[in-house]
This record gives structure tokens, C-alpha cells and sequence, in this order.
């Protein structure tokens, strides 16, 4: 019966993640969880800036405005000590050990994300024309944070 209920106990943990039930586990979960939320936000707008998806002003308003929601608390999913370890489906975290050695310069760059979707909300692009320049300024910040502030797969 002892080996029944070790062998159990031992499953559940690789099932969820032996670091994800050390503990910082929610944090990773939460960040890839924000950044899957930005990743469909620009999906979307991509499609309609490259005719894949008929242009709606709502849909683009709407995705600006989770990306810039996602930009308001980014910041307070990288704890000290969450550097390392898996999410709850045992994947490890890509987030770069440079972000916990220059918190500052991580946090500026997710302000300047959350200033640039504020800016692109408040001009409202109504056209695949208009919404060209904001997809440009919005994901050079995407790309460069992410060169910056992730590990290269």
C-alpha cells in the first residue's frame, strides 16, 4: 500500500512539475499565460494587416487594449527566484536570467510597450492602412524586449 501511495505522490509531481510545485510555478504560468493573450492579440492584427482576416476597428481596438492590460502588471510576474523552473504542463520557463539582473531596464521596456499600445488606442487606427504603422511600433517593442529578455530557442 506504501508503494502505491509513493508511486502516486511521485506521478502527480512529474505530472505538474517538480519546480512548479517548489513554487514558482504560478508566476511562470501567469507570464506565459499574458504573453499567450499579447501572441493573440497580434496574431490578429497581423492577419488583417496582411489581408488574411477582413479589418475590424473593434477587434484591433480590443487587442490593443489587452496588450496594453497585460502591460499594466507584466512587471510583478517575475519574482525573485522564479528565474528557473516549469510552468504546470513541465515546460521550462524561456524568461532570460538578464531580466532579474536589470529589473530596471526590463520594467522600462514594458512601459514603453504599455505607452506605445496606450498611443496606438488613442488613435484608433479604422484601416489596414493605419493599423500598418502601429503593428511596426508595437512589435519592435515585442521583438526587442523578447531579444533582450528571453531565452533563444
Amino acid at each position: 500500500m506504501k508503494k502505491i501511495i509513493i508511486g502516486a505522490a511521485i506521478a502527480a509531481l512529474m505530472a505538474t512539475g517538480f519546480a512548479y510545485a517548489a513554487g514558482h510555478g504560478d508566476a511562470i504560468n501567469q507570464r506565459k499565460a499574458a504573453m499567450k493573450e499579447v501572441g493573440g492579440a497580434m496574431g490578429a492584427m497581423g492577419k488583417m494587416a496582411k489581408g488574411e482576416m477582413d479589418f475590424d476597428a473593434a477587434v484591433v481596438l480590443a487587442s490593443l487594449e489587452k496588450m496594453n492590460n497585460v502591460a499594466k502588471t507584466f512587471g510583478d510576474h517575475f519574482p525573485a527566484g522564479s528565474e528557473t523552473g516549469m510552468d504546470s504542463e513541465g515546460k521550462e520557463t524561456t524568461a532570460a536570467p538578464k531580466i532579474w539582473e536589470d529589473m530596471g531596464g526590463f520594467k522600462a521596456a514594458i512601459s514603453k510597450f504599455e505607452g506605445d499600445t496606450a498611443a496606438a488606442m488613442a488613435t484608433a487606427p479604422q484601416s489596414v492602412a493605419e493599423l500598418g504603422p502601429v503593428l511596426g511600433a508595437v512589435g519592435a517593442n515585442c521583438k526587442a524586449c523578447h531579444e533582450t529578455f528571453r531565452v533563444k530557442k
